[in-house]
Order: structure tokens, then sequence, then C-alpha cells
């Protein structure tokens, strides 16, 4: 439906934003893309969007060749909708008209059907009379969203779309997405959002990037990157992560990789905690997760681990780490 071929953006000589990206993105899928600050995230919804314009490849929308706004009139295209970080909002309408104002040239008794139908569905109807400044942010990103997808566009492109909420509202947008791009019998959009919070990303996508420097690094399903990274920045964007240099492996009982640059990668959750023929070491910091802790233990002088546990566990304790070698992934 949505396909980027080799598109690349450079503001100035020094500043690539996107370099030669290219993506391909289906009706009912969920793509997510990770990275850091700066890696090019926004830039590449804005090309995608037909927002800006590409300086090399470009985007095409039902395999026709997406025009960039030095070509148009009005940027951008009525078949994808972007909603930004800002939420962009009427002000001073209620958070009703704003949702209905996108389906303004619809018949009155489906406009009524659709607007009732989103309020239920993005939990908004106690609100629905207040204006935008009379709610809260995650209120606000909800109303957002049930505007973009009111008149069920083919594609949806979202900014950071859980930036700013509390546990509690990302978990309602999580599952307002779900079921407003796979769950409707009668029209299956096609959805990519852009995040810095690999927790998002790695519970509702269905195909997951990591971008890096405006390149899309890795990409497969979440699983594949979380299990399987191939370099030490996915690991890093994709989970908490304990990335080791080959030479001090030996003093944990692994073995060591031939290639002294690369990094072994070992989850957290793949280090057992208290076996008796682990490797010693002290706890330097206990992180209560709620059903488990993440507790950082001092190896040596130069290893600190990060590894999960169940059982209450307190800073200065002695604890012994067994690891696996099979969970041992070799990045670069």
């Amino acid at each position: 439906m949505l396909e980027a071929l080799s598109i690349s953006k450079s503001f100035t000589a020094d500043v690539r934003a996107v370099r030669r990206v290219s993506l391909q993105l289906q009706p009912g899928q969920i793509m997510g893309l990770v990275g850091a600050s700066g890696s090019g995230k926004s830039t590449l919804l804005n090309l995608l969007a037909g927002l800006t314009d590409t300086d090399t490849g470009e985007v095409r929308l039902h395999g026709e060749r997406l025009k960039g706004p030095s070509e148009v009139l009005v940027a951008g295209h009525p078949d994808i909708r972007l909603v930004h970080q800002e939420y962009q909002l009427m002000p001073n309408v209620s958070v009703r008209e704003n949702i209905a104002y996108t389906i303004r040239y619809y018949e009155k008794a489906y406009q009524n059907y659709r607007v009732d139908q989103l309020l239920r569905i993005c939990r908004l109807e106690a609100v629905q009379d207040r204006t935008p400044k009379q709610i809260s942010g995650g209120e606000k990103q909800r109303v957002a969203i049930a505007r973009a997808v009111a008149e069920k566009p083919p594609v949806l492109l979202f900014d950071e779309p859980f930036a700013h909420l509390d546990l509690p509202n990302r978990t309602i947008v999580r599952a307002m997405l779900l079921e407003l791009v796979r769950h409707d019998p009668e029209h299956q959009t096609a959805c990519l959002f852009v995040t810095h919070d690999a927790t998002d990303a790695l519970s509702i996508a269905d195909t997951l990037g990591v971008m890096h420097q405006g390149q899309i690094i890795q990409m497969g399903t979440p699983r594949e990157l979380y299990t399987a990274p191939r370099t030490a920045y996915v690991a890093r964007m994709t989970g908490p992560a304990n990335l080791i240099k080959a030479k001090y492996l030996p003093q944990l009982g692994l073995g060591t990789d031939p290639n002294p640059e690369r990094y072994a990668c070992i989850r957290p959750e793949r280090i057992r905690v208290g076996l008796p023929d682990g490797v010693e070491g002290v706890v330097k910091a206990v992180y209560y997760k709620g059903g488990f802790s993440e507790i950082e233990v001092a190896m040596s002088r130069y290893v600190r681990l990060l590894a999960n546990t169940a059982e209450p566990i307190s800073e200065g304790d002695r604890v012994r780490l067994t690891l696996d070698p099979a969970a041992v992934v070799w990045v670069d």
C-alpha cells in the first residue's frame, strides 16, 4: 500500500537526516520504528506523508509515485493521515466537534454514528463536550487519533504516539490502535509509528525497524530484533541488555569470540540468580519492577551485569549468577 524506495533527505551538507531508506507497508500491518533522538524518525514520517520533498528515491502509494509539496498546491495526500506529537486540535470547539470536523462532508446520520463509535473506542464519551484545554494530555492524544481515523484512511502515520502518556493511557492507546487498525472487518489500515521507547513497539508492532543516523539498520519481527540483534545499538534500543567485551568473558565462565571488537549480548532474563554453581558478585543496585526486581551486580572491577529475580534482595547482598552460553548473542 505504501512503499519507500531508497529515499534520502539532507538539510545541509553535514546533516543527512534520512539515508537510502526502503520499506513496504501492507494493509492491516502495524510497523514500529525505534531510534534515539536525532536518528531521522520524524523526517522519515514527513517524507512518507508527502509533507517534505525527497532528495533521492521516491514514495509510492497504491503503486503510484507520491508527489512532494513542491509539486502540489496542498502538501500531503488524503489517503495518508499523520498524527503529530503536538495533537493539532481545534482549541475552541468540543472534543465531539473536533472528531466530526474530519467527516463534515458525510451525511449527518453517518457523522453521528461514526463519532459515537470513535468516542466509545477511544474512551472519550465522558469528555465529548469539553474543549481540548479542558482535558488531559492522554485524552488529547486519543482525540487526535480519533480524528485521524474518522474517515478510515488507508495509511496512518504516528509521531511518538506514546511519548506524553502515563501508564494507564499508554495501555488505552495501545488497545485502541489494535482495534482501529487490525480489528475492523470492513477496513484494514496500514499503520506506521515511530518511537524512542521499545516497550510500546515490542508490544503491538508486527514488524519492527531500528533507525540510526538516518538509516534502518535492522528490520524484522519484534522477537527477532530482541533475541538476535546484529549490533550493540539495536540491542540497547530494543530493551535492557548486558554488552560485555569478549576479553572479560572467561571470568564469567563463558568462551571468547575470535573477534575482540565484538560484544557478547545477554538479556537480563537469561541470567539465573542464586544457583550454587554460579559466579559470585555483589548487588550494587535494585530496581523494583513489580513482578520482579532488576538487579545490577558487580562481577569484577570491570564487569557489571543486569539480571532479573523474583526473590527479595537488597543492595550489598552477595549473589551467584549463572550464564548459559546458549544465551549469548554476538554483536558488532
